[in-house]
């Protein structure tokens, strides 16, 4: 599968957004990993580790990129544009094992597998 991550802060803690796409099940998927302590009421669930992660969805595996986008949109975090861009073109040439870091001017990194 492809990571890319991106790091950030959400209500003054630090997160870590991960999109990426899974070439062995072909699906593409996105978690918020976030500190313990930071809970929050715009979580579908609680979970010490996540903000969010698409295995908390009721159809975890069925969504696109438009979808994390909107994900995103709902809990008010930014991330750069060229993390979708990427993303897409993994899923566009069957990637995996591809890990890529972003900064916030949208400059990137890979990171090896």
């Amino acid at each position: 599968m492809s990571q890319h991550y991106f790091e950030t802060h959400y209500k003054g803690f630090p997160i870590t957004v991960m999109l990426g796409w899974d070439r062995p099940l072909r699906y593409f998927f996105m978690t918020i990993r976030k500190p313990a302590e930071l809970i929050d009421s715009a979580m579908k669930v609680e979970d010490e580790d996540f903000l969010y992660s698409n295995l908390h969805e009721e159809d975890p595996f069925g969504h696109g990129l438009d979808y994390y986008r909107a994900v995103l949109g709902h809990f008010h975090i930014d991330v750069p544009s060229s993390m979708f861009t990427e993303v897409q073109k993994d899923y566009a040439g069957n990637v995996g094992n591809r890990v890529v870091k972003y900064e916030a001017d949208g400059s990137f990194a890979e990171l090896g597998a």
